[in-house]
């Protein structure tokens, strides 16, 4: 007897250690780090936190999150997303910008992942500046020598508690991988003993075990995990239908089921890891593609979408009419705005695939219809026209090899290609701006590690393991110049307003722009005393008569000229 069940007991323990074990490594890595804010805000405000890094001597601007806070008088949850850095050692809240702000409750500031959360007191684990006071548990904010700056810093290791959030986590609890690891092992022994067990038989119960392993894996993670799964997929995913008897009805259930299923967003994150570490390969080259030298290429074919490939592939020419049309367009807007004494400059930045051709995936390259592209056309039509618009190609292609001026993993340029794209904007726009660019010199330049961008969560993917990049940040050495943003919201809601009374005029600047030139604020933002950036890809009339500025810009992505020309169908 006891040598009958000694076998099957021995290879029962054997199983239950086993999916105990591989249950274990089904981890996840944290995809996003938040911070929440648990206030009682009476008045309209705007909160800011600033997140402080190992090589950053000073908060600033760049290393930044902005939150609107509406007016209330029930508590609230302000949140802001900060990068997932485990340099960050600092971290500061300011509470306002609106110097009538009423007293203001704060219960608790956390510090949380999508799997766990830190809490702190806000009076015990931050240190508050002059602009701050509190009485009866509510913070009371004040000006200071004409300055409203109120803002607390962190005292406690904020290094560590990232550190604790961005470590991988257990996909499956302790207790519910037990249990999991239990029923299998039972099920084990049952078929073991109930069917005159032996060696020989192993083989195909073995099989019907896995085989119910993994058709029960997932239902069992999402029906006994409570923790809610993430997805990096850049769309909504379907909801669970309401219970119905119409013929689409199943339909709609499978779209729910395929996309919500228990440990989906784990095995696709496997699966795309898989494809990149051993193959190099993209799983969604429809999307993004690998290059040379691990640049990550953008591929998007629809073009209302923001897609690339017209752009990229040059099959997006624009006939003469087209171009001429364009041009008057352009006259007409720069004449009316020369009768209200305004400056006009208009232009392009250039494509990552157009300054890292020689990088492009062999795929990419053989979708190149024409040697000529949209911006060859534009620039020199324009151009003959004597209506010149600013082109910084040159520039970054003669300096690509000295630095590198775009992210890897990210479809813009970093801090150094909108240096060198700053210093042509200035050279070519001189006679009508005037504007003598800040020299290299004048800028402290340091550089953090970064294994993500837009690119990789296209791919589905929260980082590649494999690579790293380099993230340059600029700060301007002089503190006297530089500049600041201000919140006056009303029709400027939702606009970037810089501030800098050290520039040396009293211009004010109009610029509409795209995500491009974000990264080009921390540059003409030195120059005028005021900049409005407003995200659009075509001069607005509406902001021009609203601002009355000095000077007009209009600056988009090449691949966005379609839009800037007002050649889109």
């Amino acid at each position: 007897m006891i040598k009958r069940y000694s076998l099957p007991l021995l290879l029962t323990i054997l199983v239950f250690f086993t999916i105990k074990v591989l249950i274990g490594t089904l981890k996840s890595k944290p995809e996003e780090l938040a911070i929440q804010v648990n206030a009682k805000v009476l008045a309209d405000d705007t909160f800011q936190v600033f997140y402080l890094n190992e090589k950053a001597k000073v908060f600033n601007e760049e290393q930044s999150v902005i939150s609107e806070v509406k007016g209330d008088s029930i508590l609230q949850t302000i949140r802001f997303k900060i990068p997932l850095d485990t340099s960050i050692n600092k971290l500061r809240l300011d509470i306002g910008k609106n110097r009538k702000q009423k007293p203001i409750e704060i219960t608790s500031f956390i510090l949380a992942n999508e799997f766990d959360s830190l809490t702190y007191d806000i009076s015990k684990d931050f240190n508050k500046n002059i602009c701050i006071g509190e009485e009866n548990g509510k913070f009371i904010t004040k000006t200071i020598s004409n300055s409203y700056d109120p803002f607390f810093i962190s005292k406690f290791n904020a290094k560590s508690a990232i550190l604790n959030l961005t470590n991988d986590k257990p996909l499956v609890h302790n207790f519910v991988a037990y249990l999991i690891s239990f029923v299998f092992a039972l099920a084990f022994l049952l078929s073991a003993t109930l069917n005159n067990f032996s060696l020989n038989r192993l083989s195909p119960n073995a099989y019907i075990l896995f085989f119910i392993l993994i058709i029960l894996a997932p239902q069992c993670a999402k029906l006994l995990d409570s923790r809610a799964e993430t997805s990096n997929e850049k769309r909504k995913l379907a909801e669970k239908p309401e219970w119905n008897f119409k013929e689409s009805y199943p339909k709609a259930f499978e779209a729910y089921y395929n996309d919500n299923f228990g440990l989906r967003p784990l095995l696709i994150s496997w699966s795309s890891k898989f494809k990149i570490k051993f193959f190099k390969d993209s799983p969604k080259p429809e999307l993004a593609q690998f290059g040379k030298d691990g640049y990550l290429f953008f591929n998007e074919y629809e073009e209302k979408s923001g897609g690339i490939y017209s752009s990229y592939s040059n099959t997006n020419l624009a006939s003469e009419k087209e171009l001429n049309n364009a041009l008057q367009k352009h006259k007409r807007i720069k004449n009316e705005l020369a009768h209200k004494n305004i400056e006009y400059v208009f232009g392009f930045w250039p494509n990552k695939h157009t300054i890292y051709n020689d990088l492009l995936p062999y795929t990419m390259k053989l979708q190149l219809a024409n040697k000529t592209s949209l911006a060859d056309q534009t620039v020199s039509y324009f151009d003959n026209a004597k209506l010149p618009m600013f082109d910084v190609r040159k520039d970054l292609l003669n300096n690509k090899n000295k630095k590198q001026l775009y992210f890897k993993f990210d479809s813009h340029w970093n801090a150094n290609g909108a240096y060198e794209a700053y210093l042509a904007f200035c050279n070519q726009t001189f006679d009508q701006l005037g504007l003598k660019p800040f020299s290299l010199e004048d800028f402290e330049v340091t550089y953090t590690r970064v294994r993500k961008g837009d690119l990789t969560n296209l791919m589905g993917i929260d980082s590649i393991t494999n690579y790293y990049d380099e993230k340059p940040i600029y700060k301007l050495k002089n503190s006297n110049k530089r500049y600041h943003f201000i919140y006056p919201g009303g029709i400027y809601k939702n606009a970037f307003i810089t501030e800098n009374k050290n520039s040396g005029n009293n211009k004010t600047a109009l610029v509409f722009r795209d995500s491009y030139g974000a990264s080009f604020i921390q540059f003409l933002s030195l120059h005028y005393a005021k900049v409005i950036y407003v995200a659009r890809s075509q001069v607005d009339m509406y902001w021009v008569n609203k601002t009355n500025p000095d000077v007009v810009i209009l600056g988009v992505v090449e691949r966005r000229l379609p839009y800037l020309l007002d050649i889109v169908e």
